[in-house]
């Protein structure tokens, strides 16, 4: 499930997680899913910075979204360079689809 969540390839499909999930199936990884669902949730703020000034060039200075901000550009470039990041593919098509008219740069 973790995998799938992440984009990578997995056994796990989005019928086999609705079949747990409509029997009450709780998923907990601990770390790594508290992870997961702080990046979502800064992604859902960012969403909302979007709707409200219309853009994502969100200031460094703007708090935590900024420094979150901050921190998926720097992933990000570290991917770009080769280098070891927690930037996913899923992660960049939903941070390009939510930015169409800006770059993750």
């Amino acid at each position: 499930y973790r995998l799938l969540q992440e984009g990578k390839q997995s056994n796990m499909t989005d019928e086999r997680v609705q079949k747990l999930e409509s029997t009450g199936f709780q998923w907990s990884f601990g770390r790594q899913m508290n992870f997961f669902l702080r990046w979502n949730a800064m992604f859902d703020e960012l969403q909302s910075f979007k709707a409200k000034h219309g853009h994502c060039n969100v200031p460094q200075r703007a708090g935590k979204l900024g420094s979150w901000v901050d921190s998926q550009q720097r992933q990000y470039q570290l991917l770009q360079e080769g280098m070891q990041s927690n930037m996913s593919d899923k992660r960049i098509q939903k941070l390009q689809s939510s930015m169409s008219d800006e770059r993750i740069q």
